[in-house]
C-alpha cells in the first residue's frame, strides 16, 4: 500500500515491475473473494449425520442416497456416523452446526415423534430446532406368521383366535413403533394379545420360527427371505399403501383397520434456519435421487421404499401427525428412556 501511495503523489513516476505485480495479486484476491462469496450452494464438501452405526439398514440406506446426491449436487457429500443415545448423540452435531447447508442430518422417526414422548428433558424441539428438508424412505412394519397348520393363516385367523383366546394370543415386537402398531392392533380388533418385547428383529424372528410367539409384529425385511422359501407368510402391512417389494400383501387398512399407518421414515433435516434455495436444491436432489431405479431395487432388499411425497411439506406434516398419534400411547405404554 505504501507503494501505492508513492505512485499516486508522484504522477511522473513510472510503477516498477514489483508495484504493478503486487497491484495485479491485489486485484485478483478481491476478485477471487467476490466471485467465493457469490458462489451458489454448494461450493465445498457436505456432512451428513447419520446417527447410527455403519453397516445397519439406516447406514447403508442413506450411504445409498448419498451417492446420489453426490452425483446430483457436484460436491462430495461425507457419511459421518455418529451412534448412540438413540439418535441423540447425532442431533448434538445439528444443534451446534451453522445454518449453511453444509451438515445435515439423516434420521429416522424416533428423533422426532418417539424422543418427545420417551424423555422427560429433551435437549431440543422436533417442530423449531430443525429445518425439515425431504422425507426420503420408509419401510413398513409387517404382521408374521409361520406357515404352519396350526399357525395363523391371515389377519383374520389372528384375530379369531385372539377373542377365542383372550389374555393368550403371543405377539413378538422389539421397537417401539412395532409395540405401539400391537396396541393400535388391540384397540381395533378388540382383542388382548400379549405384548412380548425382544431387543431387536433377529430375536424377534428367531422366537417366531421355533414357535416361541404366535406372529410376529416387526420390521418387515427380516422376514422376506423367510416368506419367499415359504417358512413364513407375511399377512399384513402396516403402511398407507402396499409395499412395493411384496405387492400381493395387504395393507391393515385395506382389512378394515382403518388409520393403522405405522411405517418406519426416514428423512434428512438441517439447523434451524436454512436457507429456502439451498432447501429446495436439496430437496429436489433428495426426489429425484430416491426415484432411480437402481436405488430402488436396493433399498427394497432392505425393506425399504422411496416415500410417496418426498418434499419438506411432507416431512412437517407427518413430524406433526406422528407427534399427535404417538405421544398418547407412548405414554399408556408407559415406555420411558431417561
Amino acid at each position: 500500500m505504501s507503494m501505492l501511495r508513492r505512485a499516486a503523489r508522484d504522477p511522473h513516476r513510472i510503477p516498477s515491475r514489483r508495484l504493478l505485480q503486487a497491484c495485479f495479486a491485489l486485484v485478483c484476491a478481491l476478485a477471487g473473494s467476490a466471485v467465493s462469496a457469490a458462489q451458489p450452494w454448494p461450493a465445498r464438501p457436505v456432512r451428513l449425520v447419520v446417527p447410527f452405526v455403519a453397516g445397519g439398514g439406516a447406514d447403508v440406506a442413506a450411504r445409498m442416497i448419498a451417492l446420489k446426491l453426490q452425483e446430483r449436487l457436484g460436491q462430495p457429500i461425507v457419511v459421518e456416523n455418529k451412534a448412540g443415545g438413540n439418535t441423540l448423540i447425532g442431533v448434538q452435531e445439528i444443534l451446534r452446526a451453522p445454518a449453511d447447508g453444509y451438515t445435515l442430518l439423516w434420521s429416522i422417526d424416533q428423533t422426532f415423534v418417539l424422543n418427545p414422548a420417551l424423555y422427560q428433558k429433551l435437549s431440543y424441539d422436533p417442530r423449531k430446532d430443525f429445518t425439515p428438508v425431504a422425507l426420503a424412505v420408509t419401510a413398513p412394519n409387517a404382521v408374521v406368521a409361520r406357515s404352519q397348520p396350526k399357525d395363523p393363516a391371515s389377519v383374520a385367523d389372528l384375530v379369531e383366535r385372539g377373542r377365542l383366546r383372550q389374555g393368550e394370543l403371543n405377539i413378538g415386537a422389539s421397537a417401539i413403533v412395532s409395540q405401539i402398531l400391537l396396541e393400535m392392533f388391540n384397540n381395533a380388533a378388540g382383542i388382548h394379545a400379549n405384548r412380548v418385547p425382544f431387543k431387536g428383529s433377529a430375536e424377534v424372528a428367531q422366537a417366531l420360527m421355533a414357535g416361541s410367539v404366535d406372529a410376529a409384529f416387526d420390521g418387515i425385511a427380516p422376514y422376506v427371505p423367510f416368506a419367499k422359501s415359504g417358512r413364513a407368510r407375511i399377512l399384513a402391512v402396516s403402511s398407507a399403501r402396499r409395499f412395493s417389494g411384496l405387492p400381493d400383501v395387504p395393507t391393515l387398512d385395506e382389512l378394515g383397520f382403518k388409520g393403522i399407518d405405522m411405517s418406519v421414515w426416514f428423512g434428512i433435516v438441517g439447523p434451524a434456519g436454512l436457507p429456502a434455495d439451498v432447501v429446495q436444491r436439496l430437496s429436489d436432489a433428495v426426489e429425484w435421487a430416491v426415484r432411480q431405479p437402481d436405488v430402488v431395487d436396493k433399498l427394497l432388499v432392505f425393506g425399504f421404499e422411496p416415500a410417496a411425497r418426498t418434499d419438506p411439506q411432507a416431512l412437517k406434516a407427518r413430524i406433526d401427525t406422528d407427534l399427535e398419534r404417538y405421544a398418547p400411547i407412548v405414554r399408556k405404554l408407559g415406555f420411558k428412556l431417561d
